[in-house]
C-alpha cells in the first residue's frame, strides 16, 4: 500500500487489510475497560519484529523469524498462547484460534501465518502508536530565548518520562487525554475515541503548534534565526519507529 494511502487509512476507523486479515484500531476507552498495563506490555511483545527479538536475545533470528519464535513461545506457554489468541481476535474483530497442524492463527475466512505476519505486525504498531516522532534541538545563544525554549525541553522530558513509566508526577496516558482535550477544545469523550495512531497525531500536531509559538517568541527575545528551526504547524509530521 502506498504511504500517503496508508496514512489516511489510519486516519479512520475501518480496518485495514492484510492479506485479507482486518486490522482494527483498538480505542483508548477499550484499552481503558481492558488495563492500559496490560494493553502496553502484550502488544509490545506481539509487535516484536525480528530486529527486535534478535537485539534481545544477542543474535540474528533471521533464520527463524518473528513470527516462528512468538508462536514458539505461545506453544509452550499456555498464558502467551491465551493472550495472543485474546488480542488477535481483538484486533480482527474475529474468533482466533491457533492450528498446530498448520502452524497458523485462523480467523473467520483468513489466517495469519509466517508469510502475512511482518506486514500485519507493521500496521499493529502504527494503529497503536508504536511510533516516536522526530526531534531537532535549538541552542540559541541568547539567555532570554533560552529560557523560553528550555520550557519546551522540560516539557519533552516529562512526556518521555510517562512513556518509559517514570516517577508518579510524571504524565500519564490519562494526563495526555486530558491536555489533548483541553488543547483542541474537544471532551474527554471524543478523544477517547481515538486509537493511539490518532491520539499521537493529534497531540503531536497541537505540540509543533506550541512549538511554532514558543519559538516565534524566541526570536522575538533575540534568538539567532540560524539557532532556531521556525517550523509552521501546516507541517508533515514525521515519524520514526522507537
Amino acid at each position: 500500500m502506498e504511504s500517503r494511502d496508508l496514512d489516511l487509512r489510519l486516519c479512520a476507523k475501518d480496518p485495514i487489510f492484510v492479506d485479507g486479515v482486518p486490522i482494527y484500531p483498538i480505542s483508548i476507552k477499550e484499552i481503558s475497560r481492558i488495563g492500559y498495563t496490560k494493553y502496553n506490555t502484550d502488544i509490545r511483545f506481539m509487535s516484536l519484529n525480528e530486529s527486535d527479538i534478535g537485539a534481545l536475545l544477542g543474535r540474528d533470528i533471521s533464520d527463524i523469524g518473528s513470527f516462528n519464535y512468538l508462536v514458539g513461545n505461545a506453544i509452550h506457554d499456555k498464558e502467551t498462547m491465551q493472550m495472543m489468541l485474546f488480542w488477535l481476535s481483538k484486533i480482527t474483530h474475529s474468533k482466533i484460534t491457533f492450528s498446530g497442524k498448520r502452524l497458523s492463527f485462523v480467523g473467520d475466512g483468513f489466517e495469519i501465518t509466517k508469510d502475512n505476519f511482518d506486514e500485519i505486525q507493521s500496521i499493529v504498531r502504527l494503529r497503536n502508536g508504536l511510533q516516536g516522532i522526530e526531534e531537532e534541538e535549538e541552542n540559541p545563544d541568547n539567555e532570554a530565548a533560552r529560557r523560553v525554549l528550555q520550557r519546551r525541553k522540560e516539557e519533552r522530558l516529562k512526556r518521555r518520562k510517562a512513556k518509559s513509566g517514570g516517577d508518579e508526577s510524571s504524565l500519564t496516558l490519562a494526563d495526555l487525554v486530558s491536555i489533548l482535550a483541553s488543547g483542541m477544545g474537544m471532551t474527554m469523550d471524543e478523544i477517547m475515541e481515538y486509537d493511539l495512531y490518532q491520539f499521537n497525531d493529534q497531540f503531536n500536531r497541537l505540540k509543533i503548534m506550541e512549538d511554532y509559538e514558543v519559538n516565534v517568541q524566541a526570536l522575538l527575545h533575540g534568538a539567532k534565526k540560524e539557532d532556531v528551526k521556525l517550523t509552521h504547524w501546516i507541517t508533515k509530521i514525521k515519524r520514526e519507529e522507537e
